[in-house]
């Protein structure tokens, strides 16, 4: 299978592609260009298979996998990349690295209780609001009058327990910006604990009329 069949392969079969541990992590067709990857947690290390996972008219997903795992998701667009500019709806420009904490108290509401004969923690979807919040108060401080965000994004790994009690200290800091779109790495800890990362996308929108 060549490069450029990419668009055409077949959904989960192999690709014949060379794995590299640069970015992109496999050759690209021309004019396409990544617009996201996502790590799971393993590095790069060989024998990798690449499959195309998902697919539309101008964004393919590529899966990069070893034997018994996912390694990474490849999102690839067709064109150019959008460069980063100020937006009409902020009232000043958001460029990728400020950043924002907020510490999130452990309550009752927030917690999973449906383990029987174990003790309530912190539920994953409470997680990821803690994790968007955070991220969509980086924009709430520059919104311009009428404007709003949405969520649209998530890819967030919860890899630790928090309890009923404690607190969790949540960072989100603005990776990328595309448009109205803000992609933000976000991680959560508890007590120096890591209890989550990975990353969220906030979206502007107007509410003027």
């Amino acid at each position: 299978m060549h490069v450029v069949d990419m668009w055409e392969a077949p959904i989960g079969e192999p690709l014949e592609l060379a794995v590299t541990a640069g970015l992109p992590p496999v050759p690209l067709p021309e004019h396409c260009h990544v617009e996201q990857l996502i790590w799971h947690g393993d590095p790069l290390t060989g024998p990798l298979r690449v499959c195309v996972a998902a697919r539309g008219a101008n964004v393919l997903t590529l899966r990069i996998a070893s034997p018994d795992r996912i390694v990474a998701d490849v999102r690839v667009r067709r064109g150019p990349a959008r460069t980063p500019r100020p937006h009409a709806l902020l009232r000043t420009d958001l460029r990728p690295g400020v950043q924002y904490t907020r510490l999130f108290a452990v309550t009752k509401d927030v917690t999973t209780d449906h383990v029987p004969d174990a003790e309530p923690v912190l539920s994953t979807p409470s997680l990821i609001a803690f994790m968007e919040d955070t991220a969509a108060d980086i924009l709430r401080a520059v919104f311009a009058p009428g404007t709003a965000s949405l969520g649209t994004w998530i890819g967030i790994r919860h890899s630790g327990p928090a309890s009923a009690g404690q607190s969790v200290t949540v960072t989100a800091v603005l990776a990328d910006v595309r448009g109205r779109r803000y992609l933000f790495d976000v991680r959560a800890t508890v007590d120096g604990r890591e209890i989550g990362d990975g990353q969220v996308a906030q979206t502007l929108i107007s509410q003027n009329p």
